[in-house]
């Protein structure tokens, strides 16, 4: 792992840890607050990519609402990295 994924990755499990617990954020709305926070702004597929891969890992969860909008949270074992 780079040091951009690695970047992307803790700036994605900051983003949704500073987030309710029980609320579950737009992917849409996720990317735009990356974009702001991080330089160069993630490309579309790095931001797929490092989400692919959280998820993978068990340290975000995903659903889709009834539109089918990807709606993200973090779980505990991504707080747990977080905090390392």
């Amino acid at each position: 792992m780079n040091d951009r994924e690695i970047t992307l990755r803790r700036a994605i499990l900051e983003e949704l840890d500073n987030t309710p617990r029980t609320y579950l954020q737009p992917g849409r709305a996720l990317y735009a607050s990356l974009r702001l926070s991080v330089c160069p702004p993630p490309s579309d597929v790095e931001f797929s990519e490092a989400m692919r891969r959280l998820e993978a890992e068990a340290m975000v969860h995903c659903e889709v609402d009834a539109l089918g909008s990807l709606k993200w949270c973090i779980t505990s074992l991504g707080r747990a990295a977080l905090n390392e």
